[in-house]
């Protein structure tokens, strides 16, 4: 039980991640591969709030989350909105730039080696149906489920969630009938890299605040994206914690060097058999 809940714990970090990628390609079609960055950033604004004497909680989150917005406003609006009329892998390969530049600046004002940053202090860990867990390892999954189901319901019982689903189908026909693709794609920016940033801190406590770990959340978040079907959150929850759980075992019982090979393995035997991901649309159109 205890290896689940670690699998578990792990599955729910690259959900966070996997599922700020659904909310841009939902709101404007772009996967914002920079989403990573933006929650490292947040780590290290914890490591800085606790460097400089420890500021409250609460304002330690509300810090993140302001600035990860307002990198989430820039980067639709200085990196995506320009390119709008051209074709090709253009908007990806300026999301990876973006990213670089995130990781650069992170690294030059803190260093690249592993910082701890014990923000949330140490906690006595809790036996849940015969394993140890610590309570954040609980509150992280929590969080992950609870996002995700948020994340669902808004997409399909709201006004809002309903025309980032149009906009995504077919972003013409969106804008003829009233939808404001533009200020959708703006706010979606804004939504998931605030949301990122305040992953941040919360997640902090669980890694080391070290810039080398976006490229691995990203990694990790776009094979769960990939498998759980791009666009859709319960897809990508129950991909996320599969990936976490076969992590888990893997590591023990074939050894933590081969734990990454079993994942991509399992990752291409469920393409093979579902291009589309375990709950990705396919969609036909006549030609």
């Amino acid at each position: 039980m205890t290896e689940i809940i670690a699998g578990l714990t792990t599955g729910a970090i690259y959900a966070m991640v996997a599922l700020g990628y659904n909310v841009t390609y939902l709101a404007s079609g772009v996967l914002n591969f920079a989403h990573a960055n933006l929650m490292v950033a947040g780590m290290f604004v914890a490591y800085w709030a606790n460097s400089i004497g420890g500021l409250p909680v609460p304002v330690v989150f509300i810090i993140a989350f302001v600035l990860a917005g307002l990198a989430g406003l820039a980067e639709e609006r200085f990196a995506i909105r320009p390119l709008r009329n051209t074709s090709g892998s253009a908007e990806l390969v300026t999301m990876i730039g973006v990213a670089t530049v995130i990781t650069g600046v992170i690294a030059i004002m803190f260093g690249t080696d592993p910082l701890r940053v014990p923000f949330f202090g140490p906690e006595q860990p809790v036996v849940v149906l015969g394993g140890r867990a610590q309570p954040l390892d609980l509150i992280i999954v929590g969080v992950a489920v609870a996002l995700a189901v948020v994340l669902h319901l808004v997409t399909h019982r709201t006004r809002i969630g309903l025309a980032a689903l149009a906009q995504t189908d077919d972003r013409e026909a969106a804008q003829l009938r009233g939808i404001n693709v533009g200020g959708l794609s703006m706010w979606g920016f804004a939504a998931a890299a605030a949301a990122g940033g305040l992953l941040g801190p919360l997640l902090v406590a669980k890694t080391f605040a070290v810039t080398s770990l976006a490229l691995l959340l990203a990694v990790k978040g776009f094979v769960v994206l990939v498998l759980g079907g791009v666009g859709s959150h319960r897809g990508v929850l129950v991909a996320a914690l599969g990936i976490g759980l076969i992590e888990a075992f893997g590591a023990r019982y074939i050894g933590p060097l081969y734990r990454d090979v079993v994942v991509f393995v399992v990752f291409a035997i469920v393409l093979l058999a579902l291009p589309h991901g375990l709950f990705g649309d396919r969609k036909v159109r006549a030609v």
